[in-house]
């Protein structure tokens, strides 16, 4: 157990001390949006159309990450965006949503079904960390060391000052499968067919 909880303060404190504030953006307190989803949502003057569907939730250490299909309509033009929100609840704080574009999906996968098949034998030192970090701001991350001999999960909003969410394999693959069900969701509403995801995903870990 001592050695499950050092893994987990390693977690939060190398994904923590890698934030990026908003303070170095030349708007303090606006952030430009880094999706489709956002951009579309930002929009001024126009009726802006939000429809979601609750997939689940995982729960974690600091607390709940939840996953929802996402469809936004620009109702002037009819333009249409579609993804997923990763919605992370903690104690004492306001929900923090992060959206991924429905092209972005199937990147997100792959780079969870190579962080979850890590193990310390990735590198001949005592400890690694890998992540992951989509436009949006969601970053997932896997560390473990060879002293500890497991690995686990870190679930977080890159632009926000909050701890991640610490997960096991097990959360982990409940996570994935969440993502599964949602893209399958928009795969149904026909709307996402035409984005092209990408064939290939390389990532080393660091």
């Amino acid at each position: 157990m001592h050695r499950l909880a050092g893994i987990a303060i390693l977690i939060v404190g190398c994904l923590f001390f890698t934030n990026p504030t908003r303070a170095q953006l030349p708007y303090p307190g606006v952030a430009a949006p880094a999706t489709k989803l956002e951009s579309l949502e930002t929009n001024v003057s126009v009726v802006i159309l939000k429809g979601a569907t609750a997939l689940g939730s995982v729960p974690g250490k600091a607390g709940v990450v939840a996953v929802k299909c996402r469809q936004t309509t620009d109702t002037s033009t009819g333009r249409k965006e579609q993804g997923i929100a990763i919605e992370i609840a903690q104690k004492g704080q306001p929900t923090d949503t992060m959206l991924v574009d429905y092209d972005e999906i199937v990147r997100l996968l792959s780079a969870i079904e190579y962080l979850s098949r890590l193990d310390p034998s990735v590198t001949p030192l005592a400890a690694f960390n890998a992540a992951y970090t989509t436009q949006g701001g969601l970053r997932v991350a896997a560390l473990g060391t060879r002293r500890a001999g497991a690995v686990q999960f870190a679930i977080r909003d890159v632009r926000a000052a909050m701890a991640p969410v610490v997960l096991s394999p097990e959360g982990m693959a409940s996570f994935s499968g969440l993502i599964n069900q949602a893209k399958a969701t928009l795969d149904s509403l026909g709307g996402g067919a035409a984005a092209t995801p990408s064939a290939s995903f390389t990532m080393r870990a660091r």
